[in-house]
């Protein structure tokens, strides 16, 4: 235990360092997926952990509207899963769960009547969640159903990949009518490419 404790302090420190802010209704999402998994034991656990890490969070007192550090955000998700053994696939639900519960969402998919409408403003979407990097759509073939992401200037930590994975499938669930979607990363800035880039297919 001693071990992972260290080994997260290193993780925060370096974190904490990257610059980049997100709205606090990320936050929100994040608590009520730790709430549905572990109860709210397991809520308590993570706040009184990123104490522990010299990065205090109250999730309660996270305003939604509010800029918050990206770093705080991805560190939440790094202790909940060292916490409680979560895998790639846990993170991948918490990404794919998230537009569920975000007022963000809610507002923004009243405007989205098609899924050419919703690739068409996907690049507005991240700058009402992110003061930083940007997302750029590459493709978008209607008759191949597919849509190409390009996320730039975002580098946290490769777990996230699987977030933003499951993230961009729900999306497009929600924007397309159609379960039937997957979702690939096919470049990332860990593995040496300049940008992530995910390819949709639904």
């Amino acid at each position: 235990m001693e071990e992972q404790i260290t080994s997260l302090k290193q993780i925060a420190e370096n974190l904490m360092q990257i610059k980049g802010n997100i709205r606090g209704e990320v936050f929100r999402t994040h608590e009520i997926y730790i709430r549905l998994k572990e109860g709210e034991k397991g809520v308590i656990e993570v706040e009184e952990k990123m104490v522990e890490l010299g990065c205090p969070l109250k999730f309660k007192e996270i305003r939604a509207l509010d800029w918050y550090p990206e770093a705080l955000s991805v560190l939440a998700i790094l202790v909940a899963k060292e916490l409680f053994g979560w895998n790639e696939q846990d993170i991948y639900e918490m990404g794919n769960q998230a537009p569920k519960y975000s007022l963000i969402v809610r507002l923004v998919m009243k405007y989205f009547f098609s899924i050419r409408k919703a690739v068409e403003e996907s690049p507005g979407y991240w700058v009402k969640h992110y003061d930083f990097g940007e997302l750029e759509v590459a493709e978008f073939d209607e008759e191949k159903r597919q849509v190409i992401l390009r996320i730039k200037g975002y580098k946290f930590h490769p777990l996230i990949c699987s977030y933003h994975r499951g993230y961009f499938t729900r999306i497009t669930q929600l924007a397309s009518g159609s379960n039937n979607v997957t979702t690939e990363e096919v470049r990332c800035m860990f593995k040496g490419d300049p940008y992530h880039e995910y390819q949709i297919r639904y």
